[in-house]
């Protein structure tokens, strides 16, 4: 629970309604003030929807939101959007094409006009967009469209600042760079912010939480650490980086499956099937006695996906070094190193 002295956005037990199409079900979230979350989660998993709700875009059927401590939202009780002090960034910027930069950040202030130039001129220094104050939209690169609906959202000084998809627009390398600058300048505004989006890459870098959405629930919220190597169900798992799944027995602190006796992060017995990352398994050239043998490879430079048929007839995925050149069909060992997670066998 988000304690009296810290609040920044609390959900309970929230749920919309379409119809007969249940978009978020009994959805809880509890985010401190300063810290930065990411709804993660594939299309249609009501990831976009939770946001217009915290936005109060959407009116709720059941449960209740927070907003820096103040109740905004239940089933009897729904804060219009212009009184929740929250800033909004969108997937299309949605800026003003006909008003240059500082007059788009100005319309974020329209509610607060004594000190608005002096605030524009405070938001402009701190996203980097001195000097830019009389460029039109179509006069700036994507990344600086990005900056300016930033500064926009951060000129009230909202308690809680919401992103939807704020990168997609970007092509690849711009947005590596832009989401660096979009988090440092929100860490140096001090501001509570909540992203939403389905690029794993893009959560996992740029937030302290995680909360993964799967079917419209909340299935973990937790550091990207966590979540990456303690993923709290098998959906979790699959949906968060890549996997290897084997069966075995668990018996304490140990598994046996078709990679051998594995430890386990946490006891268990029992059928389980166990979780392999793919940069937990380590490859190597072996004679032509060895069972295993090279079925894929994926070179990417930095690394490359090796996958090996084994005895089984089983694929298991392993990312290695590009030291080794492998060929396809060549014999090899391989090693899986480090803990590993399980999970209760499901029926298939």
């Amino acid at each position: 629970m988000i304690a009296d002295s810290n609040p920044g956005i609390r959900l309970e037990k929230v749920v919309k309604r379409y119809g007969a199409v249940v978009a978020v079900t009994g959805v809880s979230l509890d985010l401190p003030k300063g810290q930065l979350l990411a709804l993660l989660g594939p299309s249609g998993c009501g990831k976009t929807t939770t946001l217009r709700l915290i936005a109060g875009f959407e009116t709720l059927d059941e449960g209740t939101i927070a907003i820096g401590g103040q109740q905004v939202a239940s089933r009897d009780r729904q804060t219009p959007p212009e009184r929740r002090r929250v800033g909004m960034v969108f997937q299309e910027y949605a800026l003003f094409p006909h008003l240059n930069v500082a007059q788009n950040i100005h319309f974020g202030l329209h509610q607060s006009p004594r000190d608005a130039d002096r605030r524009v001129a405070v938001v402009t220094e701190m996203v980097g967009l001195a000097g830019l104050e009389k460029r039109l939209p179509h006069e700036l690169s994507g990344g600086q469209q990005q900056r300016v609906a930033l500064a926009r959202a951060l000129a009230p000084e909202p308690d809680v600042v919401l992103l939807d998809e704020p990168f997609s627009n970007l092509d690849a390398g711009l947005r590596v760079r832009v989401r660096a600058e979009v988090r440092a300048i929100l860490r140096a505004a001090g501001a509570t912010a909540v992203f939403v989006t389905h690029d794993q890459e893009e959560a996992m870098s740029l937030v302290d939480l995680v909360a993964v959405m799967l079917e419209g629930s909340v299935q973990q919220v937790s550091s990207p650490q966590q979540l990456y190597h303690q993923p709290a169900t098998r959906a979790v798992a699959e949906f968060v980086g890549d996997a290897n799944f084997f069966p075995g027995i668990a018996n304490g602190q140990v598994v046996d499956c078709e990679l051998g006796p594995l430890v386990l992060q946490f006891f268990a017995r029992g059928s389980v099937d166990v979780l392999v990352r793919p940069e937990n398994v380590t490859v190597k050239p072996a004679p032509a006695s060895a069972p295993n043998r090279v079925k894929r490879v994926l070179f990417f430079g930095h690394d490359q996906l090796v996958t090996l048929q084994l005895p089984s007839g089983r694929l298991l995925d392993a990312r290695v070094s590009p030291i080794y050149n492998f060929a396809i069909g060549q014999p090899v060992t391989l090693q899986v190193n480090g803990l590993v997670m399980a999970y209760p066998s499901v029926v298939r």
